[in-house]
Formats: structure tokens, sequence, C-alpha cells
């Protein structure tokens, strides 16, 4: 699979993964801690995901023809390396199956609740998989051309200002305490995953290397901005305790807005943001294909049986009560699979001698 993209199609599939139904959520999720100071906890976050980038760009700096999956078999050695991918593989499927049962909930919520739920994610899915067979070039096309969409939920948000705001809840800055703006970064660094897929698609963006750290800073910047945009409308549209109560804030902040040609501006609004909602399943989708596979059949069939692995995981999601354990268990999981095994494969190169001529057979 020697499809290559270049370094601003990298920058798109970065921000679609990174934003999807997580924001819908995070303004009530971080008021409970960090109230009128949330906004900071966002840019806290972002902060921190730099510096995950930046262990991310020294070691694929090092092996820059290597997705993560290649550099783990280089690293750990071909049994132990596949071990990991294997992992790898499996935690992809868990996400995109966690965020395809959170995307039917919303959907099924806001849009079609007499549709059962099992359609509603058959759609998703099959959506994603459509897409998710495809190369990366067709993919990143995709996901650059959709992405005119975020000027246009921006601007649908700006009708917001036409409530009442209250700047006072901002006010006075820092007014919680390191801790809770710390705890409310904490929740937020979960809102902001999908920067790790730059580990499996560093290694096919076109051209040298130079700039692909500003690149992949860049999205991070935008994808911090973007976020911090949407908590402070938010926190100065509503009252502290009614934010707090909320599960979708910032569909719960467009639902007062009407107009003589358009009613229910969130409705519109959610049928826009499904599209960057599913980019995040697709880019999982991708990853843990690419995470086992190097052969453009085998990574076919892969992503097929992936499909059907999330459809099913999805469906028993979607029917339990509570899914806070799984969500919580992933948490625990992302902190070592997108932090910990990444900053350790870092280390671990400075031990391993670096072979450039060294070809790693696909799994």
């Amino acid at each position: 699979m020697n499809i290559t993209i270049t370094r601003s199609q990298l920058f798109f599939l970065i921000i679609k993964t990174q934003i999807g139904i997580g924001l819908l959520s995070l303004p009530a999720k971080i008021q409970s801690s960090a109230k009128g100071d949330s906004w900071i906890s966002v840019l806290l976050a972002g902060a921190v995901v730099q510096l995950v980038l930046l262990v991310y760009w020294l070691l694929l700096k090092k092996y820059p023809d290597d997705s993560l999956s290649g550099i783990a078999v280089r690293l750990l050695g071909p049994y132990l390396g596949r071990a990991v991918n294997a992992v790898y593989f499996a935690f992809f499927l868990a996400i995109a199956a966690y965020a395809s049962t959170l995307y039917v909930q919303l959907v099924k919520n806001w849009l079609l609740p007499l549709t059962p739920s099992w359609l509603v994610l058959l759609l998703i899915v099959g959506t994603c998989l459509y897409l998710a067979v495809d190369n990366l070039r067709i993919i990143a096309r995709f996901f650059v051309l959709s992405s005119v969409l975020f000027v246009l939920l921006v601007f649908i948000s700006i009708f917001t200002f036409e409530n009442e705001v209250y700047l006072t809840n901002l006010l006075p800055i820092g007014q919680t305490g390191m801790m809770p703006i710390l705890e409310g970064s904490e929740k937020t660094f979960f809102s902001m995953l999908g920067f790790e897929v730059s580990l499996f698609y560093f290694s096919q963006v076109q051209g040298n290397r130079k700039g692909m750290l500003r690149a992949i800073s860049l999205a991070n910047v935008f994808v911090t901005l973007f976020y911090t945009y949407f908590v402070l409308i938010c926190l100065i549209g509503f009252s502290p305790s009614a934010l707090q109560e909320m599960n979708e804030p910032v569909l719960f902040i467009l639902k007062g807005i009407a107009f003589q040609l358009f009613d229910r501006i969130d409705l519109i609004f959610l049928t826009i943001w499904i599209i960057p909602m599913t980019a995040t399943i697709v880019s999982y989708m991708t990853i843990a294909g690419k995470s086992l596979t190097k052969t453009r059949r085998a990574y076919r069939r892969l992503v097929a049986f992936s499909g059907t692995v999330i459809f099913v995981a999805g469906w028993y999601l979607s029917l339990m009560e509570d899914i806070t354990f799984f969500s919580k268990w992933l948490e625990y999981g992302y902190l070592v699979m997108i932090v910990g095994v990444p900053f350790l494969l870092w280390l671990g190169s400075f031990l391993v001698p670096s072979n450039g001529n060294a070809k790693v057979r696909p799994l």
C-alpha cells in the first residue's frame, strides 16, 4: 500500500478524527470541576497533547518509512511486535464500537427516537465501512472536502450570540484554583483523542519530513481553539447550574434559535455534525486495518471483518443500560496505548541499533 498523501491532507485527517461526539458534551463534563475556568482546562489539555505529539515526532523521525506497527516489530522483534500490533487492532475496534454506540444514542435522542438501535448502527457502520475500505488518498480527499462543514458549523454557532450572554460567568479568571482546572484538563484530554492517527499516516506523507512537526502541531492548535470556542459559548450562554445538568449543551444552546425560514437550528447543526462523527469511526477502522496488514487485499478483508466486529460490539453496548465502566476502561487503555507504548518505544529506540535497510515482514 504505497498510497501517499500530502501534509495538508494529514492535517485534515487528524482534525477530522479528533473532532467528534466528545465536544457536544464536553462543556458539561468540565463544568463540574473547572466551572468558569473550563476554557483554561481546554487550553492546558491542548498543551499536553502537544507534548505527546512531540514524542510521536521524535519516534517517527527515527523511522520515517514505518508506521507504529512497523516500528513495534522493528524494536520488539517479530513475535512481541506483532502481539503488540494485535492489541492495538483490538483496542482501535473497541474505540470505534464505543463511538458508534454514543452516536446511536445521540441520533435516537435527538433525531430518530422510534428507529431501532440496530438499524441506526447498521447505517453508521455500513457508511463508514464503504469509505474505510478505500485507499488513504480517497479517504483524505473526503476528509478535506467535508472539513468545509466546520466553517458552516462555526457560522451557525454565531447565532447563539443573539441570545443573552453572561460574560460574568468567566470572571474572575482562575476562580476555581489549579487542581479543578487540571481535573478539567484530564476530561478534555480524553475528548480530544484521535491525534494518534499520525502514528500510522506519518510514513505515507509525500516528500521529506521537514515541516511534519509543524503540520501535526497546527492540527492540534486548530482542534484546541475549536474546542475552546465551543466551551466558551456554552459558558457564557448558560448559568453554571443549568450547564452542569445538560448532556449535550452545544446542541441545547442552539435549540432556542429559530428563524422564519429555518426552525430547530440544533437539528440542522446535528445533521451536519454527523459527518465529523462518522469520520472518526472511519479513521479508527483504517488504522486498525493498518496495524496488522500491509497488502491491499489483506487490508480490505481485515477492514470488512472489523466492520462486522464493530457492529456486533456496538449493538451489544447499545443494549446495556450503563456503559460508564467501559468508557473508564477505555480511558486507562488510552493512557497505555496512546501515550505509554509510543513513549516506551521512543526510549527503546536509543537502545536498539537502527537498521534502515531492514525490511519488516507484514503480518
